[in-house]
């Protein structure tokens, strides 16, 4: 990968057994290898963050590279940490965060917010996470049929900022950069991407996106996280052989927008 981008690389995660329910693999006061590899994304993370910054935007090339899971998983590790997060689901044309969080379905979320914030109050759509009383979870809402344009809205800023005076971190789990716009226009509100790739499943073109990134500077810091090595097996033409987390994908709905696109 080193040879394909310069970005930075946050952690390198570990493949993991199917947790009993959700996404989330993290345990609080344990030392395991997925603990340790969380933490170490988690430091690695911080370091690149300045002081005031606290939104992170978590993105992909494509669907099934586990970019919900390791934003939940890093937002639990946040909340262990004693920090106040909410992690917020802006991948609004197929909102993901119940399924890693295992809740309830519920249809309250943040497009009810973007699409009527005179009538809406953003705090009542927010669910508190059994996982850690320091993690709440902004889920996506009904999925609109106006999604370029609803992320386009100033309401999104409205919604950050209120958001962090409440919270150290926000931890935003978007759509697929490459796949649909939607995520670029959201980039504005981010201090930080973390760009999740997948070996043997992200394509090359993927691993050169991330440099169109850098260069085209949407995003004032931008690094990368490698999902899912698994150790036991054979070196990959990436430097691993990997595979998604516990092996479950989530389905996606999108329609590519970006992707072979002509000027």
């Amino acid at each position: 990968m080193e040879k394909i981008t310069d970005v930075p690389i946050l952690g390198e995660l570990p493949l993991s057994k199917k947790p009993e329910k959700g996404a989330i693999v993290v345990q609080e006061n344990q030392n395991g290898m997925m603990e340790e590899a969380f933490r170490g994304l988690r430091t690695n993370m911080l370091f690149m963050l300045g002081a005031s910054q606290k939104v992170v935007l978590f993105t992909s090339t494509q669907p099934g590279e586990g970019k919900s899971f390791i934003a939940g998983n890093t937002a639990v590790s946040l909340a262990y940490m004693g920090k106040k997060v909410v992690i917020v689901g802006l991948d609004i044309r197929k909102p993901g965060l119940n399924k890693v969080f295992n809740l309830s379905h519920r249809t309250e979320g943040i497009t009810n917010y973007l699409a009527d914030p005179e009538h809406t109050n953003l705090f009542d759509m927010i669910q508190h996470s059994d996982v850690s009383p320091n993690l709440d979870i902004l889920p996506g809402g009904p999925i609109p049929p106006n999604p370029t344009e609803l992320m386009a809205r100033t309401v999104l800023e409205d919604a950050i900022e209120k958001l962090k005076e409440r919270y150290d971190y926000i931890i935003l789990d978007t759509a697929p950069i490459a796949i649909v716009t939607d995520t670029a226009i959201a980039s504005r509100v981010a201090d930080m991407c973390v760009y999740v790739c997948r070996a043997d499943v992200t394509p090359k073109l993927g691993y050169q996106y991330i440099n169109v990134l850098r260069d085209q500077k949407k995003f004032d810091k931008l690094a990368t996280v490698i999902n899912s090595i698994d150790l036991n097996s054979r070196k990959s033409s990436y430097g691993y052989k990997y595979g998604y987390g516990y092996g479950h994908k989530y389905g996606y709905g999108y329609v590519a927008e970006t992707c072979g696109k002509k000027d």
